[in-house]
């Protein structure tokens, strides 16, 4: 049983996702006094479902997750942040490890390489082949060009302290909110810390990252990078 966490916000990043969040929800709220929904405009019931546990809810500016992102720091309470999809994936156990951590480290991030992860199996198929593999190929990349050893850039389950994740000043407002949060944390020279932490399957709906995604990815990690160096920052 994980005791409860003052100093904690925990921002749950939603669309859609009621089935899933009728689970997580009650079990986050076992952990931290200040639990928020950024919702991206769901056509189900998550409103009510939030309403009715005394969970803040808020519609995120239709931008997509990297907006969402920053108004869940806006409207947290606390001085760290722990970022949790609204799948119910990630595994909450280790929410108070990354909360521990945290008091020595800037960032912690979580990795599916090393800790395992359903979507990024080869023995779910070809889809989920080409999910591993593209993710392998641009954890390289990004290791390559900014001269890191990640196992996983993409994986949105991580802790930060607020008032780092708000100097970070990330741009991004789709899925690449991931590789810019960590780009401008390297380029910070902020202290990141990976550690492994499992990925669970998805019980209810599908996931929002089309595959295709990943070409867009490569072009972003690159654009970033001869920017940094064009600009010396």
């Amino acid at each position: 049983m994980i005791n409860m966490i003052n100093e904690l916000s925990i921002i749950v990043l939603a669309k859609n996702e009621h089935d899933n969040l009728v689970e997580i929800l009650p079990k986050l709220q076992g952990i931290c006094n200040d639990l928020l929904v950024i919702d991206g405009h769901s056509n189900d019931d998550t409103k009510n479902l939030c309403n009715k546990l005394n969970v803040s809810f808020f519609l995120d500016n239709g931008k997509g997750k990297g907006s969402a992102q920053r108004l869940g720091s806006q409207k947290a309470k606390n001085k760290y942040l722990i970022f949790y999809d609204g799948d119910g994936a990630p595994d909450i156990n280790d929410i108070k490890k990354i909360y521990q951590l945290l008091k020595k480290n800037n960032l912690i991030i979580c990795s599916r390489q090393t800790g395992g992860s359903y979507d990024l199996d080869f023995s779910k198929g070809f889809a989920s082949a080409i999910r591993a593999s593209g993710c392998i190929i641009l954890t390289s990349l990004f290791n390559k060009l900014f001269d890191t050893k990640f196992t996983d850039i993409l994986y949105s389950f991580k802790g930060v302290e607020k008032k780092i994740f708000d100097s970070l000043n990330t741009k991004s407002n789709g899925f690449t909110i991931e590789i810019d949060i960590l780009i401008n944390a390297v380029l910070k020279g902020c202290k990141i810390l990976e550690i492994p932490s499992r990925e669970n399957a998805r019980k209810f709906g599908k996931s929002k990252l089309p595959t295709i995604t990943g070409f867009y990815f490569i072009y972003y990690i690159f654009y970033r990078y001869f920017y940094s160096k064009l600009f010396k920052i």
